[in-house]
């Protein structure tokens, strides 16, 4: 079930991020959010147990996915919460949603373009800006792959 994130999951919520993504900071295109203090959507399952959460940011006709993360691949958990952010990003009258993945996250790559998100950037070596902002962001990956760059994609909704 996705539902709001609410007081209830939040402080979970915000140790999944601590501990997945050095959070609760996380950059994109230069700008530091705050992920403890942003809408989001959560995944639950019978158990009351977090399966998956998502941070957007709404800002002038545009939403922006700031974290996306399945805590159970493979069962449709990242498509509901995208989906979720979709609405809702609709409700508020956006034109689009967006988000910034790294050049090493080939995951995210194949899981939005299926999606229907199409590239529509690449910020070359925008990453040494953000590691300035954020020093935890690794240099390499888990596969070896240097992180330099951002891959901007997007989705038109309106």
């Amino acid at each position: 079930m996705i539902i709001p994130t609410n007081n209830q999951f939040r402080a979970e919520i915000n140790e999944y991020v601590r501990k997945d993504w050095s959070g609760p900071k996380i950059v994109s295109k230069g700008v530091v959010h705050d992920t403890s203090t942003l809408e989001a959507f959560i995944s639950i399952d019978e158990n009351q147990e977090v399966t998956g959460y998502i941070f957007y940011h709404i800002h002038e006709k545009k939403c922006e996915v700031i974290v996306l993360q399945s805590l159970v691949e493979a069962q449709g958990i990242g498509t509901a919460l995208v989906n979720a952010v979709v609405e809702a990003a609709k409700a508020a009258g956006c034109l689009s949603v967006w988000l910034i993945t790294t050049n090493d996250n080939i995951h995210a790559l194949d899981f939005y373009q299926k999606r229907g998100f199409e590239l529509t950037a690449v910020h070359f070596d925008a990453v040494a800006e953000a590691r300035k902002l954020k020093p935890s962001i690794p240099l390499l990956s888990e596969k070896g792959i240097p992180i330099k760059h951002e891959f901007e994609l997007s989705l038109k909704i309106g």
